[in-house]
C-alpha cells in the first residue's frame, strides 16, 4: 500500500478502509452493550440475587460474544490489523504466528476469561487466529467466570454491602 512521502498508514486509516456492514453492526452492538454493561449487572443482582444475577449476566454476555464472533469472523479488517502490527517492531511478536500454540492458550485464556468483555474477547480471539471451535468455546465459556467474578463478586458485593443498605434506610 503506497502512501505519500513513504509514511506508513495510520491504524485508523487502515480500519476505515476495511469497514463492512458486519463490522459496523458489531461496533454498533458493542457500543449498545457498553451502555448496558454498568446498569444491567446491578439490575440483575437487585432483582434475581447475587449468583442467579451473575448466571443471567453470563448468558447475556455469552450470547453477545457468540454474535460478535459470528460477525467478525473472516473480516478483512483483522488481516489489515495484523499487517499493520507486523510493520511495528513492538507489535510484531503478537502479530506473527506464535512459536508454540500453548503460549497462545496461556495468554488468551486468562486475559479473555477474566478481564475482557464480550466484544474485546471476540476481537482478541479472532486476532489470535484460533479455530472456530476453540474461539467459540473460549469466548462463550469465558462469560461464566467473567460474570461470576465481576457480577457475582464485585457488583454483588457493592450492591449488598453499600447500595442496598443505603437504599433500605432511605425507603
Amino acid at each position: 500500500m503506497a502512501v505519500k512521502g513513504g509514511a506508513r498508514p495510520s491504524l485508523l486509516a487502515l480500519l476505515r478502509q476495511n469497514l463492512t456492514p458486519r463490522v459496523v453492526a458489531a461496533l454498533t452492538i458493542w457500543r449498545l452493550e457498553a451502555w448496558l454493561a454498568a446498569p444491567l449487572p446491578f439490575v440483575l443482582v437487585a432483582t434475581l440475587g447475587r449468583w442467579p444475577g451473575a448466571l443471567a449476566m453470563a448468558a447475556f454476555t455469552g450470547a453477545l460474544c457468540a454474535l460478535f464472533l459470528f460477525l467478525l469472523d473472516g473480516e478483512e479488517v483483522f488481516a489489515s490489523l495484523r499487517h499493520w502490527a507486523t510493520e511495528r517492531e513492538w507489535a510484531r511478536p503478537l502479530a506473527e504466528n506464535p512459536p508454540a500454540p500453548w503460549l497462545v492458550w496461556m495468554v488468551a485464556v486468562p486475559l479473555c476469561l477474566l478481564w475482557l468483555g464480550p466484544f474485546w474477547r471476540a476481537v482478541v480471539l479472532v486476532l489470535m487466529r484460533l479455530g472456530r471451535p476453540s474461539a467459540y468455546a473460549i469466548g462463550i465459556g469465558g462469560s461464566l467466570p467473567h460474570s461470576l467474578l465481576w457480577t457475582g463478586l464485585v457488583v454483588g458485593g457493592i450492591w449488598e454491602g453499600l447500595v442496598w443498605p443505603l437504599v433500605s434506610k432511605v425507603f
